[in-house]
């Protein structure tokens, strides 16, 4: 980070640290500062309210260091999930805040981000700032061109089907792998007959446990148009189906249920992608689940799903900052993976307040005795190796 924005390199990732660690919104860093052990490290930092106004508004200047940073995570042929979530961003002084839909019906001010997933890397690796009312998919096109991405496979939900970006994509002979509704014109009810599926598929495999039978044929561009069927997972649904006709849910009724089970279990998945089998498509396209549980991370672990900020220009470092906090928290996450502990970032970062080093008040040298830990938080950071 310190080739990219040198003496700020410390601050930023001081803040993104709190942010991540403590939910440390930008009125509250200054005690949260003072607080923690960064202000032993550093004690050059200002984390003056003052100081972190002008922060705010003058950091994004550096918006082309932003990029320019984020690019270097993207490497050539690359398999990149695409996806977007929205925040509440009530000021009347941001551009990119505007009514727009948010989850329970509820239209408010709000903008919103377009985000770049490797799942290979495990980690969002781009992300571009939207104006509330514009949705994912018409920004696709804007992030490609920004992030300079011209080659590897994109992999998209249904929301961009319907888009020009799809259009765009083909005409720019890029890769994708996109999901289609269950109701696509491209796959008939002879295709979709329980019993047909099984015996029409060109590939039988197991995914995380569920038997899955996978069956092609291709569009009028010559595009590939794999459909599966996922046992278990038409259960679950037939299931929930009838729990609802039931309890006499609205939209619910026998014939309903007659014409949605033929495609219970059922993935469209469209794709100019010819190399790969139809497993590995369907593996690419499920790792699509691993940026909506960041995206969970990020609401509800990290609570980043509002901003407090009044001008563009504090927007777009809010912004940044926060991706350099995620990126923290997913080198975390994947740090407690790899040592198998499995508890979540809520519980870890509760227990590591519990170690606690002091210094002497009485002592005129910044020594600093490290406080008895808690036997169970003890066993824990021996496990993490944070200590012998």
């Amino acid at each position: 980070m310190s080739d990219v924005f040198g003496e700020y390199a410390t601050l930023i990732f001081t803040i993104a640290s709190l942010r991540a660690i403590e939910k440390t919104p930008y009125y509250d860093l200054e005690d949260a500062y003072g607080g923690s052990f960064f202000s032993v490290f550093d004690k050059t930092l200002s984390m003056s309210k003052s100081s972190l106004s002008e922060f705010l508004k003058n950091f994004c200047r550096f918006k082309a260091q932003f990029i320019s940073f984020m690019k270097k995570d993207i490497e050539e042929d690359e398999i990149l999930i695409f996806d977007g979530t929205n925040f509440l961003c009530g000021s009347q002084n941001i551009s990119h805040a505007a009514s727009g839909y948010k989850h329970g019906h509820n239209y408010k001010t709000q903008a919103g981000l377009l985000y770049a997933y490797s799942p290979g890397k495990r980690k969002l690796v781009y992300y571009k700032l939207l104006e509330g009312s514009v949705s994912d998919a018409k920004s696709l096109s804007d992030l490609l061109r920004e992030a300079d991405i011209k080659k590897g496979v994109a992999i998209l939900d249904n929301g961009f089907a319907s888009s020009d970006n799809l259009l765009g994509l083909i005409n720019q002979k890029e890769k994708y792998i996109m999901a289609l509704r269950r109701d696509s014109r491209y796959v008939t009810d002879e295709i979709m007959d329980d019993g047909n599926i099984g015996i029409k598929a060109l590939e039988k495999f197991t995914n995380n446990h569920e038997s899955v039978f996978a069956y092609e044929t291709k569009d009028e561009d010559d595009n590939r148009i794999c459909i599966y069927y996922n046992q278990t997972i038409a259960g679950v649904e037939k299931s929930e189906y009838i729990d609802k006709l039931n309890n006499k849910w609205k939209g619910y009724d026998e014939k309903g249920y007659e014409k949605a089970c033929r495609r219970f279990g059922i993935y469209i998945i469209r794709t100019n992608v010819k190399e790969f089998s139809l497993k590995k498509i369907y593996e690419y396209y499920k790792s699509r689940f691993e940026i909506e549980y960041i995206f969970d991370t990020i609401k509800n672990t990290l609570e980043f799903d509002k901003a407090y900020v009044h001008n563009d220009a504090a927007l777009e470092t809010w912004a940044f900052i926060n991706h350099i906090s995620i990126l923290i928290t997913q080198a975390i996450y994947d740090y407690m993976t790899d040592k198998e502990v499995n508890i979540s970032l809520h519980s870890l970062f509760k227990k590591l307040r519990q170690v606690v080093k002091q210094k002497n008040i009485s002592d005129k040298n910044d020594i600093y005795d490290l406080q008895l830990i808690p036997a169970k938080t003890k066993k824990l950071l021996e496990k993490l190796e944070v200590i012998p």
